[in-house]
């Protein structure tokens, strides 16, 4: 997930000043911000201007994004190669695809985003780190679906997911921890009831992500 992405997946219809979307996006320095929201103001995806943020209520100069539509071409642009054809990031159920949904689905829901990996670069690190509404820390470990070998690559994909919350409970105690999957494969769907005995003991929250963009929280 590029930071052109991050910042894309939690623009809302309301204007947002730049400020409040590094906090939001973790995209820093603030900066890159400006940089990208400028571009994005130059290819007609937002308008930038003088106004009063809906976030920290202080006149700034805030960006709104036009469409739903500019956002989705958006983010499928920057899903081509150098040589401008597309690759597995165009899919809905792309790692960053599906890490872009539920980013966005967090900050509608009133959460705060402390940082996103570059899921693109395959970056160490949590794939999402957030504040709940009511003051925890999440932390997210996020899977997409693979497109060769799908049934064995995804068992792996999904084991994969499952040791990062293994290793999550390690490192911190009292976070609260969640899986994100796209929805839909029968592989994820029959898995998951599979480690019921681990959701006992090491509570996490799954949120599945479905083609048309919906997000559900189980």
């Amino acid at each position: 997930m590029t930071n052109k992405d991050r910042i894309l997946s939690v623009m809302t219809t309301q204007e947002i000043c730049d400020d409040c979307l590094s906090d939001q996006s973790g995209v820093r320095p603030r900066q890159t911000v400006y940089s990208i929201c400028r571009t994005l103001s130059q290819e007609s995806v937002i308008t930038r201007n003088q106004g009063k943020c809906n976030l920290c209520r202080k006149p700034k100069l805030v960006s709104l994004l036009l469409s739903n539509q500019s956002s989705k071409k958006e983010v499928a642009s920057s899903s081509l190669d150098v040589n401008n054809e597309p690759s597995q990031t165009t899919d809905w159920f792309w790692e960053g695809n599906v890490q872009a949904k539920v980013v966005g689905y967090l900050v509608k829901n009133g959460y705060d985003i402390r940082s996103v990996s570059d899921t693109a670069s395959r970056a160490p690190g949590k794939d999402i780190v957030a504040i709940t509404p009511d003051g925890n820390e999440l932390w997210i470990s996020v899977k997409g679906y693979p497109e060769k070998s799908p049934n064995v690559q995804a068992r792996h994909w999904f084991s994969q997911a499952v040791f990062d919350l293994v290793l999550y409970r390690g490192e911190g105690p009292n976070v609260k921890l969640a899986l994100a999957l796209p929805d839909g494969f029968v592989t994820y769907l029959n898995l998951l009831p599979r480690i019921n005995w681990l959701k006992q003991t090491t509570p996490f929250q799954v949120f599945w992500v479905s083609e048309d963009g919906k997000v559900r929280r189980e």
